[in-house]
């Protein structure tokens, strides 16, 4: 994991270089250079977790600067034992990016990993830069006059989190007054009619991109900005089960390769931000099996779980502490040799108000909403334990939800429309899944110098989840904690955790209680009073 910045025609603030070190805190690197008459510095941070050296970033040569937060996994041209991903990904896709050539972008499209990356081609004076398609890594655009910002995570507040619906593209030659924000268009459109369309629906679409606050909004112009488009972007679900076969058994194969893809190349231990539902349960149960069965990669397995209250007794009864605990000792009774550690994080009023006025409001910046502190309050807690020191890999259930209507809406929705309104809700989920939370989580948790891996977004995992047939992954004829995510109940099963297996889906903020300790008037999406203090 890194930190990156690139910063054209403006010194970076010491916040946000603190901020993308606490990200990376083995190696800092900062350096400014001249790119097509602009004065561009860039800084890169980096979190070794893997091998025995550091891989120094950015890579700068004649002809390009490269920055990469990412990871490339299995894909079939990488081979870990001869090439590091950074090295990998320039020399493979981000030195192809030049003018009209996309080659790069034809490998891009196999890549498994999480990612967010900038590429400066310093003939040309083009600057290519994007996150993967579910946005699993953070990627901030701040734009106004002559002065651009990518940054990984900041404390400004007129940023905005860059869509991940696409790579981008800005030629610093062409930087003049720098004023609207650049949709990337789903089919081939007349830009003047897409202009028209931002300009006409301003109120409504500028709302739509994170993080435009109040006041004036700074935002890139159609013809500075580059949408390239490729069907990445495109996800496809089968709902017709053009499958065939046992899905459980296909389902338990392929989410252990996800697992596994995330857990292998790796030094120290391994956390996990646990509640004790069946989301993050079945990542535990999972990881343990692939140590059982490699046991010379196994390692401390740290179950984080966050709950607030004033006093002990209150954390110790929220129901997510309750959960936890409960699904603890039925994977220890089916792992009794494994080595896993529940760590209790309670968290008093006075802490959260404290935390969430230094640190917390920034990270979740520019997110504003009641849900985005809730969230990003619990998840900074759990990620920030001091337990486990050595623990620099945190994987989550994040990512299950979605694929297997694991929400009330999608009963709702069910309830009243039928199976086609379900399969449409399914979609749309997955889509906004970047919007919502990637960013934001992943800001969160790494600024605890802990790389954030959600297993159940694996690219390999969504399309074969999206293969199985609606009807296949759930059952919402029958009642919560059964027909909801019901695929993964039986799977959950199978691995031997009955108890776990039937646990209702809870949202953290009420599981963990920190709902409880905050204006209860208030809904989920309404502007949170506490981050604009």
């Amino acid at each position: 994991m890194c930190g990156i910045g690139v910063f054209v025609n403006c010194e970076p603030d010491d916040q946000t270089v603190k901020s993308l070190k606490r990200r990376g805190p083995d190696f800092y690197h900062q350096e400014t250079f001249t790119v097509a008459g602009q004065t561009v510095t860039v800084i890169a941070t980096v979190l070794s977790h893997q091998g025995e050296g550091i891989i120094a970033q950015p890579i700068v040569t004649e002809d390009f600067i490269f920055l990469w937060n990412g990871e490339v996994y299995d894909h079939p041209k990488f081979e870990p034992e001869k090439h590091e991903d950074t090295n990998w990904f320039f020399e493979n896709i981000a030195c192809h990016m030049t003018g009209e050539n996309q080659a790069g972008i034809e490998i891009m499209k196999e890549i498994r990993g999480e990612f967010a990356f900038c590429s400066i081609d310093r003939r040309s004076g083009e600057i290519y830069f994007g996150r993967d398609r579910l946005g699993r890594r953070s990627l901030l655009l701040y734009a106004y006059d002559d002065q651009l910002i990518l940054t990984s995570s900041s404390s400004g507040y007129h940023f905005i989190e860059l869509p991940a619906d696409g790579f981008y593209k800005l030629n610093l030659q062409r930087m003049n007054k720098l004023e609207r924000i650049a949709f990337q268009a789903k089919t081939k459109v007349d830009e003047h009619l897409l202009e028209e369309f931002v300009f006409s629906n301003a109120s409504n679409d500028m709302l739509a991109i994170n993080g435009v606050k109040e006041g004036k909004l700074h935002s890139l112009p159609v013809q500075t900005m580059k949408t390239i488009q490729c069907d990445l972007w495109n996800f496809d679900q089968n709902h017709g089960g053009q499958c065939t076969g046992d899905w459980l058994e296909r389902l338990e194969i392929v989410f252990r390769k996800a697992v596994e893809r995330r857990v292998m190349c790796r030094k120290g231990s391994i956390g996990v931000l646990f509640s004790g539902g069946l989301d993050c349960s079945l990542v535990v149960a999972t990881v343990l099996e692939i140590f059982r069965d490699k046991p010379k990669t196994a390692t401390i397995v740290y179950l984080y779980s966050v709950a607030f209250g004033d006093n002990e007794d209150k954390c110790e009864k929220c129901p997510d502490r309750l959960t936890a605990c409960s699904a603890y000792e039925e994977i220890k009774r089916n792992h009794p040799s494994a080595e896993i550690i529940l760590v209790k994080e309670n968290i008093s009023k006075e802490q959260l108000t404290k935390v969430r006025a230094e640190k917390i409001k920034h990270l979740i910046s520019p997110r504003v909403s009641v849900l985005d502190d809730s969230i990003g309050s619990a998840l900074y807690f759990a990620a920030h334990s001091q337990v486990g020191s050595d623990c620099r890999l945190l994987l989550s259930g994040l990512g299950a939800d979605e694929l297997f209507c694991g929400y009330s809406s999608h009963r709702r929705v069910y309830d009243r429309e039928g199976l086609d309104a379900l399969e449409f809700e399914v979609q749309s989920h997955i889509e906004r899944i970047a919007e919502r939370n990637c960013g934001r989580d992943d800001r969160v948790i790494s600024d605890s110098g802990r790389e954030y891996r959600m297993p159940f977004l694996d690219l390999d995992f969504i399309r074969f989840s999206s293969s199985i047939p609606i009807l296949d992954r759930c059952d919402l004829t029958k009642g919560r904690g059964e027909g909801e995510k019901q695929l993964l109940r039986q799977l959950a099963a199978k691995k031997g955790l009955k108890i776990i297996s039937s646990f209702e889906k809870r949202a953290i903020q009420f599981g963990s209680r920190i709902a409880k300790m905050e204006d209860k008037k208030v809904k989920g999406n309404d502007i949170c009073a506490n981050l604009k203090k």
